[in-house]
């Protein structure tokens, strides 16, 4: 009898620490629209024809002990008095020739340690007549799935 203790309880034992474990840390992050003019609208000329090109830099902070990782982002915009619809967002980088650090938008994936933040730099593209001033919602998805979103706007 006290054979077959020492052999099942480090069995039982483990299993409720890894039960502990993986429902104790539920998956957490946190966007903040930067504070200050991050977010700006420019006109361009695209392989499509003239397109609002919006700029910006949101702040993510994983407050899990488990690490994360960006996985999609997702921009949806509103000119002022319009509709939301969504903006063309993908992965992108530039390399500027002055022999700088390359840019780069939307990455993913981008990983976040636990109880970490990084900024996470985004570009997206519509074809709306040139606004002034236009509304953003940024969402994201984690490497669970779930969603986050964040609202800003931005100015040309």
């Amino acid at each position: 009898m006290g054979h077959a203790v020492v052999t099942i309880a480090p069995i039982v034992l483990s299993i409720i620490a890894l039960y502990v474990s993986l429902k104790d840390r539920p998956a957490r992050l946190i966007l903040k629209a930067r504070e200050g003019n991050w977010y700006t609208l420019r006109q361009v000329n695209t392989s499509r024809g003239q397109e609002i090109m919006f700029e910006g830099i949101v702040e993510i902070y994983n407050a899990s002990s488990r690490a994360n990782a960006i996985r999609a982002y997702k921009v949806i915009g509103r000119p002022k008095d319009g509709v939301w619809s969504n903006m063309e967002c993908e992965y992108s980088w530039n390399s500027p020739a002055d022999g700088t650090k390359a840019v780069v938008c939307n990455e993913t994936p981008l990983t976040l340690a636990p109880y970490s933040g990084a900024e996470a730099r985004i570009l997206a593209f519509a074809r709306v007549p040139r606004p002034y001033e236009m509304n953003i919602r940024i969402e994201v998805e984690d490497l669970f799935g779930k969603q986050y979103s964040v609202g800003v706007t931005a100015y040309s």
